[in-house]
């Protein structure tokens, strides 16, 4: 509490996240220690990311493509966290998810009183997401995806390709709408204008890749198990225009407080890659 400047529940969490140890050990709360320990602890350094929406409750990041939201365990790479923190100080959070590989829109809450009724408009389904993909071949008409989707378990992330979803008659309904927008004949890509009525991890893209038009740059979904393998132990070696995923948040429509926002990307999402 005297290093960190923090009140007893936070320095609680560190114990239960197991980040005070003592010979490589977690220390308990329970227990006496004697000597030197270590504490690892999450210090933002701002990014330099400006947002590009901001109100007294909330602000808008536009996020690049292969920049992670929350930092992921010890590893010292930059996270959006970084900067909301670092901007707006260590109440600030994400109030919804968005992949490391996909670029766009994501809302964060200013104050921790404020993120509960942030999260909850996602929660209620009452903010409208609208994506952008580019993905291979001809869809020539609007159409709804309905195929249920299987989260894995925790057990199973830990497992070969266990952190892949499937589509399974066991999973949770799962619905995205599409509607192409422009296709290429020279390239055979279609670019679509997607809208995901409910939110499961990777919903749209392994919808894309069961219907047969993955998402150009995809690296998980509709790919053969070795190239998920690479991807997933960041030892593929592909660095052309291709390896970064061709999927973007691009609008956010809501009202909150009597106030309605439609809020849309300025990132350029170019369908020439």
């Amino acid at each position: 509490m005297e290093t960190l400047k923090c009140s007893q529940k936070e320095s609680q969490k560190y114990l239960d996240k197991k980040r005070l140890k003592q010979n490589n050990l977690p220390i308990h709360k329970s227990q006496t220690i004697q000597g030197k320990v270590e504490l690892t602890h999450f210090k933002p350094e701002s990014m330099y990311l400006e947002p590009i929406f901001i109100t007294p409750i909330f602000a808008i990041y536009d996020k690049p493509a292969k920049l992670l939201v929350h930092p992921k365990g010890y590893s010292k790479d930059f996270s959006l966290c970084d900067d909301i923190k670092s901007r707006f100080g260590k109440e600030a959070n994400p109030v919804h998810r968005l992949d490391y590989e996909t670029s766009g829109l994501i809302m964060i809450s200013i104050k921790k009183s404020y993120e509960a009724s942030l999260k909850m408009l996602f929660a209620k389904k009452q903010i409208q997401k609208i994506y952008l993909a580019l993905v291979e071949g001809n869809i020539k008409k609007p159409q709804k995806i309905n195929l249920p989707i299987r989260n894995p378990n925790k057990s199973d992330k830990y497992k070969d390709l266990g952190i892949r979803s499937l589509i399974s008659p066991e999973g949770k309904i799962s619905i995205t709408q599409i509607v192409p927008i422009h296709y290429n004949k020279y390239t055979d890509t279609t670019l679509l204008k997607i809208i995901p009525i409910t939110g499961r991890t990777h919903q749209i893209r392994i919808h894309l890749s069961a219907i047969g038009h993955k998402i150009i740059g995809e690296s998980l979904y509709g790919v053969n198990e070795k190239t998920a393998r690479d991807y997933l132990e960041n030892k593929s070696l592909i660095i052309d225009k291709t390896s970064i995923l061709r999927l973007h948040a691009q609008r956010l429509s809501f009202v909150y407080n009597n106030i309605h926002y439609d809020i849309k990307s300025h990132q350029n999402f170019k369908e020439d890659l």
